[in-house]
């Protein structure tokens, strides 16, 4: 390291005061644009290896089509799997309305809490009596309506439970 720092200094005169050599410049030019072209075929190659393995990845689901072990979407054609959805969205905003109640409750004496929470517990039943003579939006339109119903009920609930703090 000192022998390279020591000659630096001894010629450094002729280092930084000379001129580059003839054509310098062009190659240096050359050497930087091969430089660029190997950064773009490399960006090609990366984007041509993932648009493959994207492909692939379609390709074995298309394949290999997924399968729903869940309870109730066995033996579910594909058209239905929309409505068990649509059921599933608002059963879980059904679930978000009563922790909401139950928290509300905690305030009221235990005899009332009681009645409520057996009300809630039976709203939370579920029939699933939906006629299969109905099209998927008809039974889209039902769960809907049914689930609407009951939100809207327990959050007149928890406005009555929140007038009755104050």
């Amino acid at each position: 390291m000192k022998n390279t720092e020591n000659k630096i200094r001894e010629n450094a005169n002729q280092i930084f005061d000379s001129q580059p050599a003839e054509g310098h410049r062009e190659r240096f030019a050359k050497k930087l644009l091969s430089q660029k072209k190997n950064k773009r075929n490399a960006r090609i190659i990366n984007f041509g290896y993932a648009a493959s393995i994207a492909a692939a990845i379609i390709v074995a689901l298309i394949i290999f089509k997924p399968e729903f072990s869940d309870s109730e979407t066995e033996n579910i054609s594909w058209e239905d799997i929309r409505i068990v959805e649509v059921q599933r969205y608002y059963a879980k905003l059904l679930d978000n309305e009563i922790n909401t109640t139950k928290e509300l409750l905690q305030n009221i004496d235990e005899t009332e809490r009681s009645n409520v929470l057996s009300d809630i517990e039976m709203m939370k039943t579920d029939n699933n009596i939906i006629p299969n003579k109905m099209t998927d939006e008809e039974k889209a339109a039902v769960i809907v309506s049914v689930y609407s119903r009951k939100i809207e009920s327990l959050q007149n609930l928890q406005n009555n439970l929140l007038a009755y703090e104050k």
